[in-house]
């Protein structure tokens, strides 16, 4: 497989849609994101990338369980009696749930689920990752929401996120969105002046629609430290932006996930292993010739933020936070 494609980071598994969110007593679809992009990982068998994302997914609420394992369950069920001879008691638990449930009605489900304890959950995660990989290499239509013979009795739907760049994996899609950050942002390139000189910058634009985005976003989830005017704090590798080899264009911001698992060796941090995508870009964002050849000559950029760029509003450096990332060029996020 070519490193373009290189999937264990990009590649992710069905978006499992919110066909019927009262199936399963909720009055909204919950977020499944983390489990799109748990069970690419699995498919891809990037073990750094299935410990990071599972112990994310069994912090979520446990509906998010609850359907990972129903939706791929409820294909079992069309066929087998039993969850398998070398399935967790958690599995037979909630198979035989599952197989009692009327058909679309995740209730039962659901309530199995938040009855058990951290290690059943586990378990039952890791037992329904294992039927997704299964599943998944045996029946890549799923992925891809085409019919496989297989008829699911779950309240929720299998259909494709976003676009399919033509040199996917017949089995996956590219999809990011597992690790989107919550707290949505948009960007300013600039450049600051500081005791090292000029350096190409970006500003972190607090979207007016995400209460999520903010000063505390910045400092307590990603541990932004405060910014320092004309200072120029050390380059952080775990921070990554992503621009455009040819055409310049910023791509994303995101952190790596290997400055999490090996902080100590950053020799061997991937750099396509993401644990956060702070942004991306929705469309070709470009900057000045100015700019750009300040990042190509530095190799890296200041984060800055949050920004408030409301007319009336007065710069307040003190409530700035800033991080010193390397600039990676690339021709994708």
């Amino acid at each position: 497989m070519s490193p373009r494609q290189s999937p264990a980071f990009r590649a992710a598994g069905p978006d499992l849609g919110d066909g019927n969110p009262g199936g399963w007593g909720v009055q909204a679809a919950p977020d499944m994101r983390t489990a799109s992009a748990l069970i690419g990982a699995c498919l891809e068998r990037c073990a750094p990338c299935q410990q990071a994302l599972a112990a994310k997914l069994l912090a979520e609420d446990p509906i998010v369980l609850a359907v990972t394992a129903g939706s791929v369950y409820s294909l079992l069920a069309a066929d087998e009696t039993d969850a398998g001879s070398l399935a967790s008691e958690a599995a037979h638990v909630f198979f035989r749930t599952l197989k009692s449930s009327p058909p679309g009605d995740g209730r039962s489900v659901l309530r199995c689920v938040e009855t058990l304890d951290p290690e059943n959950r586990s378990d039952l995660l890791e037992d329904a990752l294992n039927l997704w990989t299964f599943f998944g290499h045996k029946h890549p239509g799923l992925m891809r929401s085409q019919t496989t013979g297989h008829k699911s009795t779950s309240p929720f739907t299998f259909s494709v996120p976003g676009s399919e760049p033509e040199d996917a994996d017949p089995g996956t899609v590219l999809d990011l969105s597992g690790l989107a950050h919550p707290a949505r942002y948009g960007v300013r390139a600039d450049m600051t002046l500081t005791g090292s000189g000029r350096v190409a910058s970006v500003a972190l634009v607090p979207d007016p629609e995400s209460p999520e985005a903010g000063y505390d976003d910045l400092h307590q989830r990603l541990a932004w430290e405060p910014y320092l005017p004309e200072g120029l704090p050390e380059e952080d590798p775990s921070w990554v932006l992503k621009v455009h080899e040819t055409n310049g264009t910023l791509l994303g911001i995101v952190r790596l996930l290997d400055a999490t698992l090996v902080p100590d060796k950053p020799r061997e941090w991937r750099p396509d292993a993401y644990d956060v995508i702070l942004w991306s870009a929705s469309e070709p964002k470009p900057v000045s010739a100015a700019w750009l050849e300040c990042a190509r000559d530095r190799g890296s950029a200041l984060l800055y933020g949050p920004l408030d760029l409301t007319p009336a509003a007065p710069l307040a450096p003190s409530r700035l936070l800033a991080v010193h990332a390397r600039c990676a060029f690339t021709d994708r996020l």
